[in-house]
């Protein structure tokens, strides 16, 4: 069976969003700039700037996405597959049964992970210009930008790595980011492009994020491989043996 933990779409998507801006507006990356003398982590501005990306994310959209990828990982083997066949929509149902479980687990480990995220932004972003990020994307264009990426993210590397019981890598949060951003920006308009190019022209503090990108990166990896809880897992292995049970019975 597959290592639910590929599942978490938790830490608020952070490595994917704040690659998406500089991409969008085709900027190259800013010099690496050194960490911020005496950060604040403190300061309200970087609490509002986690809470700004965070009403970008769909996360009905991104726990489907996560699920529709682990249902092809599980067509993809034999002997599920093969219970399917004989009992067609098993692996829906147990999905279905999945999914409370991990949203709550989700939850969990974004609420854990918070202050470190907050922490990455105090790094390299003044309180004035992570108040200008958080106007970006509480904006039309910041909104639109993050819909397309977040509906593009479908977990694909950090899935074949979790199937494979790999621990998830910062390379694999990489590539799946890099796709999504990729194919969100491919589906906007070149108006759209254009705004973004100036956005970025008149808030230097967008290209500045990807500075952080790589504690970010770092932080999503960990996320990936944080452990469900013995509750959390017995909870997964109940909704899978009464799924089975009701539809095998003996």
């Amino acid at each position: 069976m597959i290592r639910l933990s590929a599942l978490r779409c938790a830490g608020l998507m952070l490595a994917m969003l704040l690659a998406a801006p500089a991409s969008a507006a085709q900027a190259s990356a800013p010099p690496a700039a050194a960490q911020i003398a005496n950060p604040q982590p403190g300061h309200p501005a970087y609490a509002d700037l986690i809470d700004a990306i965070d009403s970008t994310v769909n996360r009905d959209v991104l726990l489907n996405n996560g699920l529709e990828a682990v249902k092809r990982e599980m067509l993809a083997n034999a002997d599920l597959a093969a219970a399917e066949g004989v009992s067609p929509g098993l692996i829906d149902e147990i999905l279905a049964g999945m999914r409370p479980v991990l949203n709550s687990q989700n939850l969990r480990v974004t609420a854990l992970y918070r202050p470190k995220m907050i922490g990455a932004m105090a790094s390299y972003l003044t309180p004035e210009e992570a108040l200008k990020v958080a106007g970006f994307y509480r904006s039309d264009i910041g909104r639109r930008l993050m819909g397309n990426v977040v509906a593009n993210f479908d977990m694909e590397q950090t899935l074949s790595s979790a199937v494979a019981e790999k621990d998830i890598t910062e390379a694999d949060v990489r590539a799946d980011i890099n796709s999504a951003v990729s194919q969100g920006i491919s589906q906007m308009d070149p108006s759209d492009l254009a705004e973004m190019g100036r956005q970025a022209l008149a808030n230097p503090a967008l290209l500045k994020l990807q500075n952080v990108n790589p504690q970010i990166q770092r932080l999503r990896a960990q996320m990936e491989n944080e452990p469900l809880t013995a509750e959390e897992d017995a909870e997964i292995a109940r909704v899978v043996e009464a799924t089975f049970t009701k539809r095998f019975p003996q």
